[in-house]
Order: structure tokens, then C-alpha cells, then sequence
């Protein structure tokens, strides 16, 4: 996108050079210089407007992402990998859920998925529930467990048939991406990209009863 305003940016400054130099004081002369100088303006003026409303509407958009904690988690329906029964995240109210939206294509989301497990294991006594969708078929998740991981969590897809509601369509443009829900429904926090399992711990730890307070994160791989 920049890219491509840049180009047409120094387009214009470029015509303006070529048309300017000729002269001496640097001016048009001629009705065709005119013309070429007032193009030129043109897409110098096109491409800063395009710059400025592209800044403003990622504004907008960091401002709309800040707003979504604090608010009830918008209803989500999926089936479970296991049995294709329907389920909503309203099934969940009384726990802290942790929504994890994934892809079996997807390397960041390979990458956290056994602390997923692990953080179900120890927390789950809390309260806690994590939550993995995705929102490929059924089959594909189903022979991911069984040829690659295990998952020991909620471990369900969105149908065909349906798309992500808001907030959760955030997922079609980076993911993993992660939720925590308190046991009100309330979204408590969010973020985009792969956490470890400490990121996981500190994120749900407020939320949880009786939390325990010496979790320790995985040993990093290059420590091994």
C-alpha cells in the first residue's frame, strides 16, 4: 500500500523536475507545461491524501481494538472436532475462558498449542477452560490430532457455513489470535500472535480461583 503511494508521489515530483529544469528561475512556460505542472500537483496532492487517510484509519482501528476489552464477548458458535456437537461460548460463563483461534497451516499457532495443553492441565482445577477453534473442516482438525498433537482443550471448528462475528473476524487477518473472557462473559484481554506459556499464565492468572503463584514458563527451545 505505502509502496505504492510512495510511487505515485515520486511520480509527480519527478514530471515536476523534468518540466521545472528547463528554465531558469524554474517555472512552466507554455500552455503544456501548465498542464504537465498542474498533473503533477495532482498526484503529489492524491498520493498525501491517500498517506493521510490511511494513518487515520489505522487510528481508528487501534482506537475500535482498545474498546473491544471491557465489553461482553459477542456470541460464537462452533461444533466440537470430536462429536460435531454444537456449542456456544456461553456454555463456558462461570469459567475464565481462554479462546484461542488457530489454523493447522499455520506455524505460530503450531508452535503454542502444546502450552495450551499444558496451561489446561495445571489451571484447569481454576476454573480455566481453553478454547481452540478453527475455521477449517472438521476432518482436517480431527487428522491433525491424530497424526501430529493430541489436544487436550475445547478443541472445536467453525462450520462452513459460517463466518467469524466481530470481534473474533480479526482472526482473518493475523492469527493465532487469543481472547480471555472472565466468568461474567466480559472480554478481560486480547492480543494478536503466539504467546508462551508464562504470556498464558499472567493473562488468565487474575481471573482464576485460587491462582497459583509459581507457574514457571517452558525452557526455551535454543536452552535446551
Amino acid at each position: 500500500m505505502f509502496f505504492g503511494v510512495a510511487l505515485l508521489i515520486g511520480s509527480g515530483v519527478g514530471l515536476l523536475y523534468l518540466i521545472l529544469r528547463r528554465h531558469s528561475p524554474p517555472r512552466p512556460v507554455g500552455v503544456l507545461e501548465w498542464i504537465g505542472v498542474t498533473l503533477a500537483l495532482s498526484v503529489v496532492l492524491m498520493g498525501g491524501g491517500i498517506t493521510a487517510l490511511t494513518l487515520a484509519g489505522s487510528s481508528n482501528g487501534e482506537e475500535k481494538s482498545t474498546a473491544v476489552t471491557g465489553t461482553e464477548a459477542p456470541r460464537l458458535r462452533f461444533r466440537l472436532a470430536d462429536s460435531s456437537e454444537p456449542k456456544t461460548l456461553r456454555d463456558y460463563r462461570g469459567q475464565v475462558v481462554l479462546l484461542n483461534l488457530w489454523a493447522t497451516w499455520c506455524p505460530p499457532c503450531l508452535d503454542e498449542l502444546p502450552q495450551l495443553n499444558r496451561l489446561q492441565k495445571t489451571h484447569g482445577s481454576q476454573g480455566l477452560v481453553v478454547v481452540t477453534i478453527s475455521d477449517e473442516r472438521r476432518s482436517t482438525i480431527r487428522r491433525f490430532e491424530r497424526e501430529k498433537l493430541q489436544l487436550n482443550t475445547v478443541s472445536g471448528y467453525l462450520p462452513q457455513d459460517r463466518s467469524w462475528p466481530a470481534p473474533y473476524n480479526r482472526v482473518r487477518q493475523s492469527r493465532p489470535y487469543s481472547f480471555v473472557i472472565g466468568p461474567e462473559g466480559i472480554i478481560r484481554d486480547f492480543w494478536s500472535g503466539a504467546g508462551d506459556y508464562s504470556t498464558f499464565v499472567e493473562a488468565v492468572r487474575p481471573y482464576l480461583v485460587n491462582p497459583v503463584s509459581s507457574d514457571k514458563p517452558s525452557p526455551r527451545k535454543d536452552a535446551q
